[in-house]
């Protein structure tokens, strides 16, 4: 499944694939300074000591950035990258990923697979409680299976996965041992187990499961909620009975902040721990001493790609030669240099150019607005009455396209796009909308177009997000493509267990979604963070970044200043 990721600008909306969808909250926070237990670093008068890395600390507050508020703190319910980053704290998955996304113990201790691939059986961890001093049972797994597995919970990030569970052949077959059976079985089932995270069903089965659990949370995870206020932030505290090691920061605060340069304003004075950062800005702050003394500027690629959505049931844009035509109007290369400053690579499809399942024969969609216009034309769209806009059945050729506010970047690839479409006669009226309503309305095919952004899981199934039976609210086709040869490769992709036999049926998948263009798929822009020097165990993934694998986050720690005022800074800096 992928990730939505409503901020597409830095790389950003929801949709890991498990897609998680991210959109962005247009709030120009007025109080960003939030009240910190510790001193604060000074940035330019303190005298600096060294920190021993090996030696981390424990206490202090860590603030980070939301560029789009949460919808939900119910595990299940998650819509957005975002979501999974404050539910990363709170819940505990069967499964965590490690540093290379593979599968290691998280609420289960060990596991066994069956030879046929449809039976795995699980072992919890005898410790783990939940946040109300009750102990994590296998029947609370299986609860939170079955809730996954029932349509009606709108689990979009897990339920592809678990569509095909054997309801009746799950079981607890004591307090700490659990399997799962299925009729069909996955390439990539393991992995996504990751997506498990595990709820109490005592505290979950009581009330109105989909909206008692916006604003709390029972989970397993190594910090509990201490409050969320909507559109501001959500603050979390470790807890003292931890189940297993402990993360040493003894406070996490969210703050939303959907402006980039307000955020990065934030990160300059210290208001701010770590935030992403625009192209732009990332270029010319990277090399400033002054700057860089204080902030550790870092970018890399991770598993995520930049698209224009189209409404595949649109009456204009169900024509995949029209959809071909939008794309051929939008000048890549003018892209990638000018708003993402040579950070960004051209996409062909839906799987990145590192993946094994990337097929390097699609050729990119060039820039060639007279070959579009041909193409409109022979698609019935023509100025038939000379006032410089196609029209086809006395219909003007105009759409929306929907732009997450606080995204620049983002905004700009807007007005290049409507600008571009403009001189062919097609008007595009682009429409700022702040993410949580984007993404509403979108699952809700409530929508022309959308630049928007997934992150992708480590195994490339495109499922949720193309098969036709995985229209809202089910999976994530919010677009609403349906292709018989493209739902036949993935149905057969996914249970492959031959990874050669896997790259040919992707391959072929490639070469089909880009032939029909669902998407406009853009690019790939590098992720650009800057972090306050002040935080420490900071690693990346490679596809995840720094973020939701074992330990990432929950290994960072806080460099505390000393009574003498000094400013704790790595060993020899």
């Amino acid at each position: 499944m992928a990730v939505l990721n409503p901020r597409n600008c830095l790389i950003c909306i929801i949709g890991r694939v498990r897609f998680r969808l991210l959109a962005v909250l247009l709030l120009l926070l007025v109080c960003l300074g939030c009240r910190r237990d510790e001193k604060r670093i000074a940035t330019s008068s303190a005298t600096e000591t060294a920190v021993d890395e090996a030696l981390p600390q424990d206490g202090g507050t860590l603030v980070r950035r939301l560029p789009l508020d949460v919808s939900t703190l119910n595990p299940l319910m998650l819509s957005s990258r975002y979501d999974r980053y404050v539910a990363n704290y709170l819940f505990t998955p069967v499964v965590y990923l490690d540093r290379s996304l593979q599968p290691i113990p998280g609420l289960a201790d060990s596991w066994e697979i069956s030879p046929d691939g449809l039976t795995y059986r699980f072992e919890l961890n005898k410790k783990a409680t939940f946040t109300n001093g009750k102990p994590v049972r296998a029947s609370d797994v299986v609860y939170t299976l079955r809730k996954i597995a029932d349509p009606k919970t709108k689990a979009v990030q897990a339920y592809d996965a678990f569509v095909n569970m054997e309801l009746n052949g799950t079981r607890a077959v004591d307090d700490d041992t659990l399997e799962v059976k299925f009729r069909q079985r996955l390439a990539a089932q393991l992995l996504r187990f990751n997506d498990v995270l595990v709820v109490p069903e005592e505290a979950y089965s009581a009330g109105n499961f989909e909206k008692d659990f916006v604003t709390q949370a029972v989970g397993s995870g190594p910090y509990e909620l201490v409050r969320r206020q909507p559109g501001t932030e959500v603050v979390l505290r470790r807890r003292k009975d931890y189940w297993s090691e402990r993360p040493h920061i003894d406070q996490i605060v969210f703050k939303v902040v959907d402006d980039h340069a307000t955020a990065y304003n934030a990160l300059k004075r210290g208001d701010l721990d770590e935030s992403l950062i625009p192209s732009d800005t990332w270029l010319r702050e990277r090399n400033n001493p002054q700057i860089t003394r204080t902030i550790n500027f870092q970018r890399f690629y991770a598993l995520n790609y930049n698209y224009i959505a189209w409404n595949n049931r649109h009456p204009i844009l169900k024509d995949k030669r029209v959809r071909r035509a939008m794309s051929m109007c939008v000048p890549i290369d003018a892209v990638i240099q000018n708003l993402y400053q040579g950070t960004a690579r051209a996409m062909t499809g839906p799987f990145t150019p590192d993946d094994w399942a990337y097929n390097p024969t699609v050729p990119v969609v060039r820039y060639d607005p007279q070959g579009a216009q041909e193409l409109l034309g022979a698609a019935g769209w023509k100025d038939t009455n000379g006032d410089g806009v196609l029209d086809k059945g006395g219909k003007p050729f105009a759409f929306d396209l929907f732009i997450m506010t606080g995204a620049a970047t983002s905004q700009q690839v807007g007005q290049l796009v409507q600008s571009e479409l403009k001189k062919i006669g097609v008007n595009v009226n682009v429409v700022l909308i702040e993410g949580a309503t984007a993404i509403q309305r979108m699952f809700g095919g409530n929508y022309d177009a959308a630049y928007l952004s997934w992150d992708m899981d480590p195994d490339p199934d495109p499922y949720a997000l193309f098969h036709s039976s995985q229209v809202p609210e089910r999976g994530q086709n919010f677009v609403f493509y349906s292709n018989a040869e493209a739902d036949r490769l993935m149905d057969e992709a996914r249970r492959e267990l031959d990874v050669s036999k896997r790259k040919d049926m992707y391959w072929r998948l490639h070469e089909i979604l880009a032939e029909d263009q669902p998407y406009t798929w853009v690019v790939q822009v590098s992720y650009k963070w800057g972090l306050n020097r002040r935080v420490h165990g900071v690693l990346s993934s490679r596809g995840f970044g720094f973020f939701q694998w074992y330990p990432g986050e929950l290994g960072w720690w806080i460099a505390q200043p000393d009574p003498g005022g000094r400013t704790a800074v790595p060993a020899g800096s």
